[in-house]
């Protein structure tokens, strides 16, 4: 952490009334600062892993674009289901007409008024009713010469081309797209949520490494002391002397190697989190709940063909293309439709637009049959719906082949990372004895040179700093593990939803199984 210290002022070279009056002494304990508010050094946010999560999705950059494409899907929705529902019309036209002196200089106005709803029937067609009136007044002898109205009602409804379900496919489709967009959102923000989290193990393993080499450092300035002693002693070459003041350097410049490493990785999570670079950022400690899925191969398998969400987009995929050949199908039928319209208008005797006159109702109807002789268009659009149904089906395939392919990827690399680990853990236990074993035996002159001690208190430091890259690996492989069996869950305040043991029940092509795999809350995940 860096301090930021400010200019001092010598008021002993200064004389008194020239000091600036609002600012109080610094020496004097208790004395309240009046200088401005933004020279204040910020306060420092102490950022836990739940608070990274919980900031990001706040105010991640990434984030916010995935939620606004999510939103725009929804209002595409919007759209579709209100080209569903009645829409109504108005309009209104009026002309004014002056005839010169060629008649006076006379003038006349006519205006025509419509109001018209128009509604699209679930099995195809539409119906709609008009109202218009019509009205002729001549404005130089400000008389009314002529008002009527109408009122009208037609229907279009086709009883083969584009009648039954195709007629509802756009809206069908509509709503199936934001239930993809709804999953792809949900997929996204779990793997964006695995790299925050990924990042911020990252931060710890580097944090670690810094605080490594500062003890390596340490050490090394406690090693030349001692053997600046000893060579005075005559118990020590100026050999050894050189090799200790050596290494202190290298642990020296390998401090500042790994504090700049640290601060720029930290700059890089700042943006990616959405928070300003000149934020003070402290990485909190804390006891991150991730537990080891140690769960056999064929129910992960399983969990994940049930509960991945791309799974899932594809498996829907196919029952879309499928409609889609039925679509192209119906489009094969020849037009065959029915129209009808009633229109009731008023009397034209009376100059009066709102009185229908019902015993001149007008009643139409009509039968339109088209003979397909010419269908090459709609054959190789049905054509084209059977091969993307065949390819559809073969993603389907692909893609749960690459389910079972990353769930069998994640518990190898599961294995390697508990292996490793271990491995490190033992590392640093074997290195530290070392070390206490060289310098004892430097210190009472059974090791004619301190190159053993330097030895392993770098091989101490390299076990250190291995073992907190096997950690941040093995807790990262835990949550890609969690992810890439779709039973990952972090609520909306970045904490993990603890896993239970619930039975996986439903998976393709497999019976129900037992195991500590599926999280709270998984049945409420979405279909």
């Amino acid at each position: 952490r860096a301090t930021a210290v400010g200019p001092q002022t010598n008021s002993e070279t200064q004389p008194a009334e020239t000091q600036p009056r609002d600012v109080q002494s610094p020496d004097r304990q208790g004395a309240l600062t009046t200088e401005p508010a933004e020279s204040q050094p910020a306060p420092v946010l102490s950022f836990k892993l739940s608070d990274a999560l919980a900031y990001s999705m706040k105010n991640g950059r990434a984030f916010q674009n995935a939620k606004e494409d999510l939103y725009l899907a929804a209002l595409a929705l919007t759209l579709e289901r209100h080209l569903w529902t009645p829409r109504f019309a108005a309009d209104i036209k009026s002309e004014f007409v002056d005839w010169g002196e060629i008649n006076n200089f006379d003038r006349a106005m006519s205006a025509v008024s419509q109001v018209s709803v128009e509604q699209k029937l679930p099995t195809g067609g539409t119906l709609t009713a008009n109202i218009v009136n019509n009205l002729m007044r001549d404005l130089g002898r400000h008389i009314t010469s002529g008002e009527s109205g109408q009122v009208m009602i037609a229907a279009n409804i086709p009883l083969l081309r584009g009648a039954g379900r195709a007629a509802y496919e756009t809206r069908y489709q509509a709503e199936r797209n934001l239930i993809y967009a709804a999953r792809e959102f949900e997929a996204f923000r779990r793997s964006f949520l695995v790299d925050i989290a990924t990042d911020f193990f990252r931060l710890l393993s580097l944090r670690s490494q810094v605080e490594s080499a500062i003890a390596s450092q340490e050490a090394f300035a406690v090693d030349v002391e001692r053997v600046r002693a000893l060579a005075k002693a005559e118990r020590a070459i100026s050999v050894d002397v050189d090799r200790a003041e050596v290494q202190y350097l290298e642990a020296q410049n390998r401090v500042v190697n790994t504090q700049e490493q640290f601060s720029n990785a930290l700059d890089a999570f700042k943006i990616r989190i959405g928070m300003p670079t000149e934020t003070p950022l402290e990485i909190g400690d804390e006891e991150i709940e991730l537990h080891d899925p140690r769960v056999p191969e064929d129910p992960a398998i399983e969990t994940a063909l049930v509960y991945r969400l791309d799974l899932l987009n594809v498996l829907d995929s196919v029952d879309d293309a499928r409609r889609g050949v039925a679509v192209a199908q119906n489009h094969l039928l020849p037009d065959f439709n029915f129209s009808g319209n009633v229109s009731v208008p008023t009397d034209p005797a009376l100059k009066n637009s709102v009185h229908y006159n019902y015993d001149r109702a007008v009643w139409r109807g009509m039968l339109d049959l088209e003979v397909p002789l010419d269908r090459k268009a709609e054959r190789n659009m049905y054509r084209s719906s059977l091969i993307t149904q065949r390819r559809a089906e073969r993603m389907l395939d692909q893609t749960r082949e690459q389910v079972r392919l990353d769930v069998r990827r994640a518990l190898r690399r599961l294995e390697q990372a508990r292996f490793s680990m271990e491995i490190q853990r033992r590392n640093i236990e074997i290195n530290e004895f070392r070390r206490r074993v060289a310098r004892a035996q430097f210190d009472i002159g059974r090791l004619t040179s301190n190159r053993d001690v330097i030895e392993a208190e770098n091989d101490l430091r390299l076990a250190k700093d291995s073992f907190a890259e096997a950690l941040s690996n093995y807790r990262q492989v835990i949550l890609e593990f969690l992810r890439d069996t779709g039973t990952l869950r972090v609520d909306d305040d970045g904490h993990w939803v603890r896993q239970s043991d619930l039975k996986v029940s439903g998976a393709p092509g497999g019976t129900a199984q037992e195991g500590p795999l599926i999280p709270d809350g998984a049945r409420d995940a979405p279909q």
